[in-house]
């Protein structure tokens, strides 16, 4: 009785729309065409992310910026232990460039990549980023952290599906062999 009870649930999910359906990543692609050396090769998309989110103040290039993710990617940041508990505030890109680009519109803003951790299986990729952020470019280390990006390759192009990141703090301190 079991079996046959079993062998129908594994059918009903498997024909379930929104777990078997499969979309592909170029379905949905942005409007921005990117440039071909941001998403060629892993490399090349790490550097635009940095790139184009660093800068003097004033506006950046969110055109290009979208045009790095996937739609519908995630984007979030976890903010600092309280209470026992880490908190992580999660959006989209539309929702991170609202949120800093008013911030960017005032403040400079430099972040770069100081160590790489990478894992790759198929058409996915998890890159674990340690960064440092400058109010100057050149200027003192003010932040440094790790951003967590995962990535798909469709054969034609790197894209970002998820990114987010936690800054170093007093009981998370750097990591030193990156």
């Amino acid at each position: 009785m079991i079996r046959p009870l079993a062998a129908a649930l594994v059918l009903a999910l498997a024909a379930t729309p929104a777990l078997s359906q499969e979309a592909p990543a170029t379905a949905a692609a942005p409007a921005h065409v990117p440039n071909p050396a941001d998403v060629e090769t892993l490399d090349g998309i790490m550097a635009a992310l940095y790139d184009v989110i660093s800068g003097p103040a004033g506006p950046r290039d969110w055109d290009r910026f979208n045009g790095l993710f996937l739609p519908g990617a995630i984007m979030g940041g976890s903010g600092p232990v309280r209470d026992g508990v880490a908190r992580l505030r999660l959006g989209g890109t539309a929702d991170y460039a609202r949120n800093s680009g008013a911030y960017f519109m005032e403040h400079a803003f430099f972040e770069r990549e100081v160590g790489r951790k990478v894992q790759q299986w198929g058409p996915l990729t998890q890159v674990l980023s340690a960064y440092e952020t400058l109010e100057v470019e050149g200027g003192p280390v003010v932040q440094s952290g790790v951003n967590s990006v995962t990535l798909f390759n469709d054969g034609k192009r790197w894209w970002i599906t998820s990114i987010t990141w936690a800054g170093s703090a007093e009981d998370r301190p750097m990591p030193t062999d990156w």
